[in-house]
């Protein structure tokens, strides 16, 4: 029972004996088997994470700030990976842990009815955490329309054909950007050229794909607003293999603030949205749940425009390859 109280962080043990505990605990590298003490009837404090791929920066950051939160809260975190193009068994979830977060899940996952202690990042479930993407997103065009650029293209998180076409959709954060991309146009006069739209799937592959695609055309753009900066870095890998310059030639901006934007040179011009934030928060609304308190669902995280080398003034020639 000494022991336990240690471990669980519980009041009435004196701090001799406390020390020689944890001393003890540190000597012998013992670790609480979270299953074992789930089963064995004592409180739940385990809370599952499914994501398709913990490899991409997206999801790592949101999981890094679901690791603090639960920490900090006496939660164990268990994450799942799941194959992109299979539905999620949720049974061993709801068994075992006491609600589970959702980072980017496809359609393919949530087939049928979620548990109702599920709360998700970037997709649907009965409490959805979102960001401001389209402020996020005017806000980059207008640094663009600023700086000057007139022929912009737009690198979509998914195909942006029914959103050209004027047809209805489901919201989500990918129409949301390509919402404020085409606003922004129009509210500059400026027409929305179908062929200046490309389609990704937020992966570095796809946005080089995308970046070769409109740097192709005929009458390229001067300027990319790329809707993931994974897609983004892969547009700017691109235009650099085809012997433009970032900014001189074209310019780039991105969307995320992951922490390689700043890293890459020239450093990427984006849009912050708070990502480990959203992991603390999902996790502290799942505890909440679990403990059976009011949980309501917060307002659209505010994003942040974050200027660095990838955008300047448009060239005074076009970049023809």
């Amino acid at each position: 029972m000494t022991v336990s109280n240690v471990i669980n962080g519980k009041s009435g043990v004196r701090p001799a004996t406390r020390q020689r505990v944890l001393d003890a605990i540190a000597e012998t590298g013992y670790r609480v088997n979270v299953t074992a003490r789930t089963l064995a009837g004592g409180r739940n404090r385990m809370i599952s994470v499914f994501t398709p791929q913990l490899n991409r920066p997206y999801a790592a950051e949101v999981v890094q700030g679901a690791a603090e939160a639960a920490e900090r809260l006496n939660y164990d975190l268990v994450v799942m990976m799941q194959a992109p193009h299979s539905a999620s068994d949720f049974s061993m979830m709801t068994r075992l842990s006491v609600g589970a977060l959702l980072i980017q899940p496809s359609p393919e996952w949530v087939r049928g009815d979620l548990p109702p202690h599920v709360v998700s990042v970037d997709g649907p479930s009965a409490h959805p955490l979102t960001v401001d993407n389209y402020g996020g997103a005017c806000r980059a065009m207008q640094h663009l329309l600023a700086l000057g650029h007139t022929r912009i293209g737009f690198v979509s998180g998914l195909d942006a054909e029914p959103e050209l076409r004027g047809e209805g959709h489901e919201r989500n954060d990918a129409h949301e950007r390509f919402r404020g991309y085409r606003d922004s146009l129009h509210a500059a006069g400026l027409p929305v050229r179908p062929e200046y739209t490309a389609h990704g799937d937020f992966t570095k592959a796809s946005g080089e794909r995308a970046a070769w695609q409109l740097l192709h055309l005929p009458d390229p753009p001067t300027a990319l607003f790329v809707s993931g900066d994974a897609m983004a870095l892969g547009a700017v890998h691109v235009a650099q293999d085809l012997g433009l310059h970032i900014p001189g030639n074209l310019s780039v901006v991105g969307f995320d603030d992951l922490p390689l934007a700043g890293l890459s040179r020239p450093g990427l011009t984006t849009v912050r949205q708070p990502l480990p934030t959203m992991g603390a928060v999902a996790v502290q609304m799942l505890a909440a749940l679990a403990e059976s308190q009011a949980c309501p669902l917060p307002a659209p995280f505010p994003t942040e425009l974050i200027v660095r080398e990838s955008t300047g003034a448009p060239p005074t020639r076009p970049p023809h390859l």
